[in-house]
């Protein structure tokens, strides 16, 4: 099995037609033809049913299909990343609530570098930047600590303070603590399943009981904080990404009984083949994250380990 092999095989898969992919990919069709069987032959096993009249892949060619995919994603990414070295662009990867916070300052640290970098920024949730980590295609990334990627030696982490939130009109006068029971009994806007907040949240309230009131679901923070304004219920949020609606009486922070747990943002990835530059960035990152914890004390704390 070789590399040549694999790409002729993923573009059959999709073409599925060996005149197309001889075309797209400059060979005849012999030679794609070749390509094929000696795959067949290396792994011992038809990856294309020939009984049928339309091009139909076998059971064991719907498998190594996957496979051809990933490898032609791996080099499009090692190339891109190779090229990209050649160039002053970098890629950072935040999880949203960093975006709309200390990220912000970090852009600005960066564009005032002498001979800055152009930097491109991946915001959004674990799930999205953990593949993009694993497969090299970002520079850095500060990700929740739930991520299941490794810190980085001599990091620093950025606690956020999740509290619950809600407009004065959706939960009235609230004279003392909430415990979990009568969170429960407000409408909720809730986490997918895949964020990190979901599973405390849910274990909170226990949300496997009866639901007494309605039970509203973001895909994103952004769009949880933008429902919880709109009054369409309450929501355990990091309170950073709500402190100005706060501050003005718009939202209201909702005292419980119980506490969540902070989520700790920290960064998980650096590209060491770009050492210096990476250094150097991750360094004004350190210094974003201090800054903007230090200006925000009541929501945000800043460990420096």
């Amino acid at each position: 099995m070789n590399f040549k092999q694999l790409e002729a095989f993923y573009w059959l898969t999709r073409l599925q037609s060996y005149q197309r992919v001889a075309d797209h990919i400059g060979l005849t069709q012999p030679a794609v033809s070749a390509r094929i069987s000696g795959l067949e032959e290396s792994f011992g096993v038809q990856l294309i049913d020939r009984s049928q009249s339309e091009f139909t892949l076998t059971e064991q060619g719907h498998e190594v299909a996957e496979y051809a995919e990933n490898f032609l994603n791996l080099s499009e990414t090692l190339t891109s990343r190779l090229k990209a070295k050649q160039k002053k662009r970098y890629s950072i990867g935040l999880v949203a609530m960093v975006s709309q916070t200390w990220g912000v300052t970090l852009r600005r640290k960066i564009a005032a570098m002498p001979d800055a970098p152009l930097v491109d920024f991946y915001a959004g949730g674990n799930i999205d930047l953990r593949p993009l980590v694993k497969s090299g295609a970002l520079d850095m990334a500060f990700v929740t600590g739930e991520a299941g990627l490794p810190q980085i030696p001599n990091s620093f982490s950025v606690l956020y303070h999740v509290g619950w939130a809600a407009r004065p009109d959706v939960v009235g006068e609230i004279l003392r603590p909430l415990t979990p029971d009568e969170l429960r009994e407000l409408p909720l806007v809730l986490y997918p399943h895949t964020s990190p907040l979901f599973g405390p949240v849910a274990e909170l309230i226990e949300e496997t009981r009866r639901r007494p009131s309605a039970r509203h679901t973001g895909n994103s923070l952004a769009t949880i904080c933008d429902m919880v304004r709109c009054g369409y219920g309450a929501s355990a949020v990091p309170l950073a990404a709500l402190e100005n609606d706060i501050a003005t009486g718009m939202l209201v922070e909702i005292p419980t009984t119980v506490r969540l747990a902070p989520l700790d943002i920290r960064c998980v990835h650096v590209n060491k083949a770009r050492k210096v530059q990476t250094e150097q960035i991750f360094q004004l990152a350190r210094q974003a994250a201090e800054e903007w914890a230090a200006a925000h004390p009541r929501y945000v704390t800043f460990l420096p380990h």
